[in-house]
């Protein structure tokens, strides 16, 4: 999804690191943008926590199609002095040039590489992210995640407490939706909210100039959910639905209202398994391997991959009809 690649040799002393001659003259090949609404693609959500230590991020395999680094946080690459490589969510890298060069090593096997950005409470103020507005929030990320550190684009996780809605609206229910009730340490989405992800699009998404991705991570049943789909729908790459340890029957609901009350392409439609909890790979080889009345679908993001390689890798397969 990126055209025009930033020099990379040049991120290290952007980090205020140090670096080797082979790392400071490593360059990449402008790769060509992914056709759009490619079909049974495999998201895999790698945790930056340290957990199965001998598979690193550049171990993900070349079938999987896009990967999101998860855990840790766009501020931590902001200022890499903040968090020392090798403890909490870098506990899975030696130093920010190895978290560097294997999200190269991705790029270079023709692996999407996309960062993890939640949603937050201060979304609902006039000073997101704590910057001074929403335009200024996107443009520091767009500054660390683009031209910083040359991510593929980022995935809102859509989840977080904050304020409510008031009154909560009542909740469509499981035959519109698959899901039972309001999932209820979401936030309501403000107009103030609404703007951080509008100014996101500037420089993600399918009306972004440069071709980098904007993915949404998230259910049906957030407070947020019907809004950011009324306003931002065409702007997302592909919509991850949360949909762990769920059966066929609660998938054909969601896909359901998906494309016919949200008017979400099937092709942007991407299923979740939930491989870190090690339950439910029976139903997610199944909703995997389905083709829905509604076209194919985008396919399934694995959370996370690296917590359940066996799990992961079976998933993986039966999408891409391995």
């Amino acid at each position: 999804m990126q055209n025009k690649l930033i020099a990379y040799a040049l991120l290290p002393l952007l980090l205020g690191l140090g670096c080797s001659k082979k790392a400071q003259e490593l360059t990449l090949e402008t790769k060509p943008a992914e056709v759009p609404g490619k079909t049974n693609i495999c998201i895999g959500y790698y945790i930056t926590d340290g957990r199965n230590p001998s598979f690193k991020l550049s171990d993900i395999p070349s079938d999987v199609d896009k990967v999101i680094v998860f855990g840790l946080k766009y501020w931590s690459l902001q200022d890499t002095s903040k968090l020392k490589a090798g403890t909490g969510m870098m506990t899975s890298f030696k130093s920010y040039q190895d978290l560097h060069d294997q999200i190269r090593i991705l790029q270079q096997r023709g692996i999407k590489v996309l960062q993890n950005v939640d949603d937050d409470k201060n979304w609902q103020t006039s000073s997101p992210g704590g910057f001074s507005s929403a335009t200024a929030f996107a443009d520091s990320l767009k500054s660390i995640l683009i031209d910083r550190w040359g991510f593929d684009g980022i995935s809102l996780d859509i989840e977080h407490n904050g304020t409510k809605p008031n009154p909560i609206p009542p909740f469509p229910g499981y035959e519109a939706t698959g899901y039972t009730s309001w999932y209820s340490s979401s936030m309501a989405a403000t107009p103030e909210f609404l703007d951080v992800i509008r100014a996101f699009t500037k420089y993600f998404g399918t009306t972004a100039p440069n071709q980098k991705e904007l993915h949404i991570a998230s259910g049906i049943n957030v407070y947020a959910w019907d809004k950011i789909m009324e306003n931002f729908g065409e702007n997302f790459n592909y919509v991850q639905l949360q949909s762990y340890d769920r059966k066929l029957e609660d998938i054909k609901r969601m896909m359901k209202y998906l494309t016919s009350t949200n008017k979400i392409p099937a092709n942007k439609v991407v299923f979740g398994a939930y491989a870190e909890g090690n339950r439910g790979l029976k139903n997610d080889i199944e909703i995997a391997k389905w083709n829905p009345d509604e076209g194919k679908k985008g396919g399934m993001m694995i959370y996370t991959y690296n917590s359940n390689i066996v799990y992961a890798d079976s998933v993986k397969r039966s999408v891409k009809g391995l």
